[in-house]
């Protein structure tokens, strides 16, 4: 199962949050059953930054989109990191809602603060996310996702 993970990432801050918070996951991950076949796709591991350069940035914003939807389209379930009120976490929420994807909101605080209509489109919401318990929380939610989504990879037999 593979998880789309939107967030912002245009500062050292919001970087340092996505190392840690990815770590974190990956090694709740790495203690069930389940976590080697679960994998996190960054959408900033497959795009150019273009922030601070507006020729590159309208030069490069087609693909840049291209290239999102497929990597949305690729994966099962989302995790919206909903701090900052990041437009691009809103596009890629709503692009995974319309196509059915389940979607988890996350925040380092509150995801109260979020639009109400990402809010609204979520499964789930976990609150400060920072927290090594609401990390092992997430970790579970996934678990449960997981195990929806590998139901409904058996095909059915033939009598």
């Amino acid at each position: 199962m593979k998880i789309y993970f939107a967030h912002p990432c245009f500062n050292e801050e919001q970087r340092d949050f996505k190392d840690k918070f990815l770590q974190k996951l990956s090694a709740a991950l790495s203690q069930t059953q389940y976590g080697n076949d679960i994998s996190i796709v960054d959408p900033f591991d497959y795009a150019t930054d273009v922030e601070g350069d507006i020729e590159v940035k309208l030069e490069m914003a087609e693909g840049i989109k291209i290239e999102c939807i497929r990597l949305l389209e690729e994966c099962d379930i989302i995790i919206a990191l909903v701090d900052g009120n990041d437009t691009g976490v809103a596009f890629e929420a709503g692009y995974a809602h319309a196509v059915n994807k389940p979607i988890i909101l996350i925040s380092q605080e509150n995801c109260s603060s979020a639009n109400a209509m990402l809010i609204g489109s979520a499964k789930v919401v976990v609150n400060n996310i920072v927290e090594d318990e609401q990390v092992k929380r997430l970790a579970g939610l996934i678990l449960f996702f997981y195990g929806t989504w590998k139901a409904s990879q058996k095909k059915p037999e033939n009598n």
